[in-house]
């Protein structure tokens, strides 16, 4: 570092990645922030002799100075690999550089305690973020065996419509389509010396109780623009293709749509509160990008009056900065084998642009843009409403404030009494069996249809004349 490379570093102000100091009266504070830099994905510098408002002032430098130097650099475990220069001022005195590269055998602790680093603030890092860098130098976590699925336990029909939606767009050869399972999962890369892994039970375990635990989706419609009250929530847990399409019937059920009849189109244009490829694009990076390696997490998807907030656990990954979202950047998804599955059935078009799309179509269609949030274990994606929901939006007694996929099913059975099976071939969307019984039951519940029967010889059927 030269004087120049110093004025311009000084210029952008204190960050992140930046601290100063006046002087190494405040060495021990200094050190807890070198040690968050060597715990961060960037590093950092820390900057002695300039004050807090950016001014160069220097400071003096003796022996003593630099052995206390070395002497607090020595309580870092593990021993780091950081670079200190000397660089001389205007004022005759000297600005201390000490500059720090992420540290490869984090985390790292100072007099036993190691710090992270929040925007301009180094505070203490909680066990969590200290487990999650150990994790994070481990094998991906996709990529291991630890579970207890066989072949039988994976959804066959959901692999085959992988297959042909793949062969489809010229993603797979079109041999795939006469192969085994076996032959389809190691060309997937998710079946390894005979082994499920993780990412295959992930995608396309059927059986709930052997899929993983952290496998889950909460979905949840406030009531108001906070969580102290919920019209309805529920706690799912299967495959990743079962639990996409469970939050998108959600989303589908409570968002309002709204309706515009142009000149010379007889036709009504349903317009979505939140545009579908939106809502598509930030469950799908939920799905590709958070961390599976803790039991405790989840995708959760809240909806409120004035925004939905799609959160799933872990924070970005490494080499990706908030900042970076809202552009053209390279794609580094934590799960690349999940993504890929994602990628070949068309869940994901082109690497690195989802987040971008997301922006772009919102801008296109007049709807505030995204906003990115990444937290102590977590991220979220906050997709601000137009205008706030009205509760006239959902389910009451009369079929004219129903939701979408409600009116669909009432529609169906006007044609007169049916099975479950037959009224899901009638609805548009593709919805998972539990997300159909349960839009079922609610229209029960309103006294709007009716069954008979039992189990899979249950009919259902409209109560309205």
């Amino acid at each position: 570092m030269n004087d120049v490379d110093l004025k311009t570093l000084v210029e952008l102000g204190e960050s992140e990645s930046l601290e100063f100091k006046a002087s190494t009266t405040s060495l021990e504070s200094a050190m807890r922030t070198v040690c968050a830099f060597l715990n961060s994905k960037r590093g950092g510098v820390v900057l002695f002799g300039v004050s807090d408002k950016g001014r160069i002032v220097g400071q003096d430098v003796s022996d003593k100075t630099q052995k206390t130097i070395a002497y607090e650099r020595d309580k870092i475990e593990p021993y780091p690999d950081i670079e200190i220069s000397y660089l001389p001022v205007e004022t005759g005195k000297t600005v201390i550089a000490i500059i720090v590269k992420p540290g490869a055998n984090g985390p790292y602790f100072y007099e036993t305690r190691a710090f992270s680093r929040n925007q301009s603030t180094t505070r203490m890092m909680t066990l969590e973020e200290q487990n999650r860098l150990i994790h994070n130098k481990a094998p991906a976590w996709e990529n291991l065996t630890t579970n207890n699925c066989t072949i039988d336990d994976l959804d066959e029909n959901r692999i085959r419509q992988v297959v042909r939606t793949a062969v489809a767009e010229k993603r797979m050869p079109e041999v795939a389509i006469h192969e085994s399972i076996d032959e389809v999962l190691t060309k997937l890369e998710i079946l390894s010396d005979g082994r499920l892994t993780n990412a295959a039970v992930i995608l396309f375990c059927k059986n709930e109780y052997k899929q993983f635990m952290q496998s889950s989706l909460k979905l949840a419609r406030f009531d108001g623009i906070n969580k102290r009250e919920f019209i309805d929530n529920k706690n799912l847990r299967g495959n990743a293709f079962d639990l996409y399409e469970s939050a998108i019937a959600f989303l589908r059920n409570y968002l309002p749509i709204g309706g515009r009849i142009e000149e010379g189109n007889p036709f009504r244009i349903d317009t979505p509160a939140i545009p579908y490829k939106v809502l598509r694009e930030g469950l799908v990076n939920a799905f590709c990008h958070r961390d599976y390696s803790f039991q405790g997490g989840s995708i959760d998807v809240a909806i409120y009056d004035d925004r939905v907030e799609i959160v799933s656990s872990g924070p970005l990954p490494p080499n990706i900065q908030l900042s970076d979202l809202s552009k053209q950047h390279k794609s580094y998804p934590r799960n690349p084998r999940i993504a890929h599955v994602f990628f070949l059935c068309r869940m994901i078009e082109r690497w690195g642009r989802g987040t971008l799309e997301m922006v772009e179509v919102c801008q296109a269609s007049g709807n505030p843009i995204p906003q990115f949030e990444e937290t102590v274990g977590s991220f979220s994606v906050i997709l601000p409403l137009k205008e706030p929901i009205k509760r006239a939006t959902f389910p009451q007694t009369s079929s004219d404030q129903l939701t979408p996929i409600q009116s669909e099913i009432l529609t169906a059975l006007q044609q007169g009494p049916m099975s479950r099976e037959k009224i899901m071939g009638m609805i548009k969307a593709k919805l998972a069996d539990r997300t159909v019984q349960q839009e079922l039951l609610k229209l029960k519940k309103l006294g709007l249809i009716a069954s008979e029967g039992k189990g899979p010889s249950v009919v259902w059927a409209s109560k309205k004349k």
